[in-house]
């Protein structure tokens, strides 16, 4: 059987569609990771945005869809929750543009689809502060405007996608003409690469043999939701962490996705108000959300029966996963997420937290990696970290759950890399509980500063949203990293495995030794303005003690006037983060 022929979409193809172009980037996450512009290990764009589409297929996948409208509608809030980095979140919102479309019809025609695809490019573009041509984005709008100059109103499905396939492939050996970046790197845009592939899933889910694509794809081999190869993990439960004798302190990560059923309840008069009063008096970190039948709710509970008990009494479960905290918070290998921190206090119990959190007036997030900055970032008073950094993207779903841990009228959100500020933006419009205020740091660096000029008594919003703003504005940050691709970047000419400092995206010092090239950014920071007299230098996890005494050493002597603070970040990635104020 195959759809070749087909001239309308309904939603069981859209469904196949849709798991044909997940698996089909999924085939090509490293390839899109590898057309990384910049020599740093940052390159997760294919990680991205397959966990974002992949987030509407296990939508889809978790409950029972009827129609086309219901299977857009499902399939697009499953990518918005699960929406990483920047590319992750502009395809969500090209998703979102073609289910505004197709959500009000039963099926489409090429005429409809094309209709939808020039939607999903409005939306993309409207999702990017300042749209930048050469990107994702152009390859989105060109490949819309060639399929509707060369497929007829009432051409095959087929046709279609092949022809957009066609427009992609076009304008995706035209960026690197748009974005000089790109033509200095030798790369065409990671971004459109990967839209480009998910075009090739839908075309060959309208053009081949179901069957034969399936055997293709591995699909009976789980191959939707296991981990790429490269990054495959043991995800087995340590039953040594939890023993006879421990004491369940933190309980459960209780999540359900109900459908609610007309046998037991009015779905029509359903009562969100009052299951969300419940959840908060069941547990914390609620988050609750319902979509006309489908109900789906995550909450910490030392009593997870008891909520699956209350919820059943109006639906029927299409998914149900309860982890033991304890587990996570003994384990040390936290994935991108929520991260739980010991503290010098006792541990309370979830009732008795409740008794004594009333809603204050702001609180922060932060996205953190590092051990030294979840340690400082703490003591700073940051409410809640979400795990993440380069190529560990958090998704928008991570940010929702972070927020309603904060219980705060205001939420002063601080991403700490570009590539995150999307995702974090998104999260702030779904969530209704607090009004949200991302601050758009680009890195750990930025996001300490604007941390530190938060003054925990002051009640005048505006006036802290605009002190860490400036803040952020007025320091200086760089960072030392190790090359992995060689090349001239700036008129530096970069080794692979060279260490280069760079600020922002610019390369000051490519050099063999760390300590070399971290000296040559101080010199870049420092000697850029009289009026920074501090610098703070944060140092990795695999840079060794007597590397950063001789930094430390250096710096001093070089600049007896300038105050210096060594301490561990703890980060990945980066040997030394550094912030000159």
């Amino acid at each position: 059987m195959n759809y070749k022929s087909e001239k309308l979409l309904n939603g069981e193809m859209y469904g196949w569609m849709l798991k044909c172009a997940a698996c089909e980037l999924k085939i090509h996450i490293k390839d899109v990771n590898d057309l990384n512009v910049f020599p740093v290990p940052d390159g997760d764009t294919g990680d991205n945005m397959w966990r974002t589409i992949n987030g509407g297929v296990k939508a889809l996948g978790a409950c029972k869809t009827e129609g086309l409208p219901d299977a857009v509608i499902t399939s697009s809030k499953g990518m918005l929750l699960e929406a990483r980095g920047n590319s992750g979140v502009i395809l969500s919102q090209f998703f979102k543009g073609i289910t505004d479309v197709l959500s009000g019809s039963d099926s489409a025609d090429a005429k409809k689809l094309i209709v939808a695809l020039k939607s999903g490019v409005k939306h993309s573009y409207a999702a990017v502060l300042n749209p930048t041509e050469g990107t994702i984005l152009t390859v989105a709008r060109e490949s819309a405007d060639y399929a509707e100059e060369n497929v007829s109103d009432d051409a095959p499905l087929s046709e279609l996608f092949s022809q957009l396939m066609i427009g992609m492939r076009n304008s995706l050996m035209h960026t690197p003409e748009l974005l000089p970046v790109l033509k200095q790197a030798g790369v065409i845009d990671s971004g459109g690469a990967g839209l480009y592939y998910i075009a090739a899933g839908f075309s060959r889910a309208l053009n081949e043999d179901v069957e034969k694509t399936k055997v293709h794809y591995g699909i009976q081999a789980n191959m939707i939701d296991s981990e790429p190869e490269y990054r495959t993990h043991a995800d087995n439960v340590n039953v040594d962490l939890f023993t006879a004798d421990d004491v369940m302190s933190y309980g459960y990560c209780t999540e359900l996705l109900v459908r609610l059923q007309n046998t037991k309840t009015d779905i029509a008069s359903f009562d969100d108000d009052a299951m969300r009063k419940f959840l908060a008096e069941a547990g914390d970190s609620v988050v609750y959300f319902r979509s006309d039948s489908l109900l789906k709710l995550h909450v910490h509970t030392l009593h997870p029966e008891r909520v699956m008990d209350h919820v059943h009494n109006f639906g029927e479960f299409l998914k149900v996963k309860i982890e033991n905290m304890t587990l996570e918070h003994t384990d040390n290998d936290s994935p991108a997420g929520l991260i739980e921190l010991a503290s010098d206090n006792p541990v309370l119990s979830p009732e008795f937290e409740k008794g004594i959190a009333d809603k204050k007036f702001f609180g922060s997030v932060a996205v953190c990696a590092g051990e030294g900055f979840s340690k400082i970032f703490r003591a700073m008073g940051c409410d809640e970290l979400v795990a993440g950094g380069q190529s560990l993207n958090p998704s928008a779903q991570d940010f929702l759950n972070a927020f309603e841990k904060v219980n705060a009228e205001h939420i002063i959100v601080f991403p700490n890399n570009k590539n995150i500020v999307l995702s974090a933006r998104q999260a702030a419009e779904l969530y209704s509980n607090a009004k949200v205020h991302v601050i758009e740091t680009s890195n750990l660096g930025q996001g300490y500063v604007g941390l530190s000029a938060i003054y925990p008594d002051d009640n005048d919003i505006d006036g802290i949203i605009a002190a860490v703003n400036e803040a952020v504005a007025s320091s200086c940050s760089g960072a030392v990293s190790t090359a992995v691709k060689s090349g001239n970047f700036d008129g530096i000419h970069v080794n692979e495995g060279d260490f280069i400092g760079f600020v922002g995206k610019k390369i000051i010092s490519s050099e063999r030794e760390v300590v070399s090239a971290a000296m040559l950014l101080a010199d870049h920071l420092l000697g850029s303005s009289e009026n920074r007299s501090v610098i703070t230098c944060f140092a990795g996890k695999d840079t060794a003690d007597y590397e950063n005494e001789m930094l430390e050493k250096a710096i001093q002597k070089k600049y007896p006037d300038t105050e210096v603070f060594m301490t561990s970040g703890g980060q990945d990635v980066y040997s030394y983060i550094f912030v000159a104020e």
